[in-house]
C-alpha cells in the first residue's frame, strides 16, 4: 500500500537524521540572563504525532518554560516504530541527557531499556499502566530511575455515556492495535466495566491504520456504538474513524478529548495537556530539587473535561439537550 511505503521511507529517513546529526535537531529553552544557571538537556522521545500526544509535549515544553528552566530539548518522534523508538533513547543516552521523557508506552519501554545501568532518569506520560506494561514494577516503587504520570481514563464512566445516549444501545465496539500493550490494558479493563453496567463488547483488531475501514466497518454490523480508547494507531487516523463511524450512523465516546475536534461525538477524560505539565513538574523535583525518584510514585491526572461535537451531534440525530451531554463544553 502507499501509505506502508512512505511510513517505511519515512523510518529510514528518520534513522538516518539520528545517525548523522546525532539528533541535533531540537529546541532550544529561553537562555537565562545569569550564565552561571544551568541549562539541562532534555530528550523527548514520542512514539507518533498525533493531537493527544502533541499536547502532552506542549504540555511538557510550556510548563517547564512557565518555570524559568533553561532547557535545550532534543525532540524526536519514532514515527511509530519500535525500532526508532530504540535507536532514539539509545541516542539520547550516548548524548548524556539530564533527563529523558517518553511520551507513550512503546517510547517508555524503549528508554527502559537504553537507560539501564546509567543514572540518567526518565519520565514518562500517556501510559495507561506502566505496571502491565513492566515500566515500573508497582505505582508506588519508582526504584529504576523511572516514573510518570499515567493517561488512564474512566472507563465506567465513558460507557454509561453511551446508555444516557441512547437506552437501546446495548453492545460497543472497539478497534485497537494488537501490537501495543497499552491497548491491550485498556480492552480488557472496557469490558470488565461494559460487564457492571449491562454493556457487551465487540473487538477487532488491527496491525496498520490501513485494517481501519474493515474495521469500522465490521463493527457496525455487530455493536450499536464505537468507544475509543486511548490507542496510538487509531489515533493517528481518528479523523478517517469519526468520518466511518458517522457513515454507519455509530454514536462515538472517546477515552481522548483531542478526538473530538477531529468528529468523534463526545468524551470525558483527562486533558493530555494537562499529563504533559504534571509531567515537568516531575522534571523539575528530579532536576532541580533534586528529589530522589524513589520518593516519587507513579502519577494520575485528576482533572477531567468533557467535550461534544455539536456538529457531529446533528449528523447524528440527537438533541443538544440529551442527558449524556449535561455539564459538556460543545465544540464544532
Amino acid at each position: 500500500m502507499k501509505f506502508n511505503l512512505i511510513k517505511k521511507l519515512t523510518s529510514v529517513a528518520l534513522i538516518a537524521a539520528i545517525i548523522l546529526t546525532g539528533c541535533a535537531q531540537g529546541t532550544q529553552g529561553t537562555q537565562g540572563e545569569n550564565q552561571d544557571k544551568k541549562t539541562f538537556k532534555i530528550g523527548i522521545s514520542q512514539l507518533i504525532e498525533h493531537p493527544a500526544l502533541d499536547a502532552s509535549k506542549k504540555g511538557f515544553v510550556d510548563e517547564m518554560k512557565n518555570m524559568g528552566l533553561d532547557v535545550e530539548f532534543l525532540d524526536q518522534s519514532a514515527q511509530g516504530e519500535l525500532a526508532n523508538a530504540q535507536l532514539i533513547a539509545e541516542k539520547f543516552v550516548k548524548d548524556d541527557v539530564d533527563l529523558i521523557f517518553t511520551i507513550a508506552t512503546l517510547s517508555a519501554q524503549a528508554a527502559k531499556q537504553a537507560i539501564k545501568g546509567t543514572d540518567i532518569p526518565m519520565v514518562f506520560t500517556a501510559v495507561t499502566d506502566p505496571v502491565f506494561s513492566q515500566i515500573v514494577s508497582d505505582l508506588n516503587v519508582t526504584d529504576n530511575n523511572i516514573t510518570g504520570v499515567i493517561d488512564a481514563a474512566p472507563i465506567k464512566e465513558n460507557l454509561e455515556m453511551f446508555k444516557e445516549l441512547d437506552a437501546g444501545i446495548k453492545t460497543v465496539g472497539i478497534i485497537y492495535n494488537v501490537g501495543e500493550s497499552n491497548s491491550e490494558v485498556q480492552v480488557e479493563r472496557t469490558k470488565a466495566a461494559a460487564a457492571e453496567i449491562g454493556l457487551a463488547v465487540e473487538t477487532v483488531g488491527i496491525t496498520s491504520v490501513n485494517d481501519i475501514p474493515q474495521a469500522v466497518d465490521t463493527i457496525s454490523k455487530k455493536a450499536d456504538g464505537l468507544y475509543i480508547i486511548t490507542d496510538n494507531m487509531v489515533a493517528s487516523a481518528i479523523s478517517l474513524v469519526a468520518k466511518l463511524a458517522k457513515e454507519n450512523k455509530l454514536p462515538t465516546v472517546s477515552a481522548d478529548g483531542t478526538h473530538v475536534a477531529e468528529g468523534i461525538l463526545m468524551s470525558e477524560g483527562i486533558s493530555f495537556y494537562e499529563i504533559g505539565r504534571e509531567s515537568a513538574m516531575i522534571a523539575k523535583q528530579i532536576l532541580v530539587d533534586k528529589t530522589d525518584i524513589a520518593k516519587i510514585p507513579v502519577q494520575s491526572s485528576k482533572s477531567l473535561e468533557k467535550i461534544v461535537n455539536l456538529k457531529t451531534v446533528e449528523e447524528l440525530g440527537f438533541n443538544k439537550d440529551n442527558q449524556a451531554f449535561k455539564g459538556a463544553e460543545f465544540a464544532e
